[in-house]
């Protein structure tokens, strides 16, 4: 697999899983845990680190601020 996701739940537990992509990631999560929260980890391709949180199988997206 291309990349390497570190997927912690809510109560602190991590787990590694490898996936293509972050969407083919997004959808095995959610099969696998239907009502997931917490966060996922990454390092993409430009070598940057990316964190993408949950709560109740949903994104949480950040405002941004200027």
């Amino acid at each position: 697999m291309k990349f390497e996701y570190t997927v912690t739940k809510e109560g602190g537990e991590a787990e590694i899983m490898n996936a293509m992509s972050w969407k083919k990631l997004f959808k095995s999560l959610l099969l696998k845990y239907p009502e997931f929260s917490g966060w996922c980890t990454y390092i993409n391709k430009k070598g940057h680190v990316q964190t993408r949180n949950f709560k109740n199988g949903k994104i949480v997206h950040e405002r941004k601020r200027n």
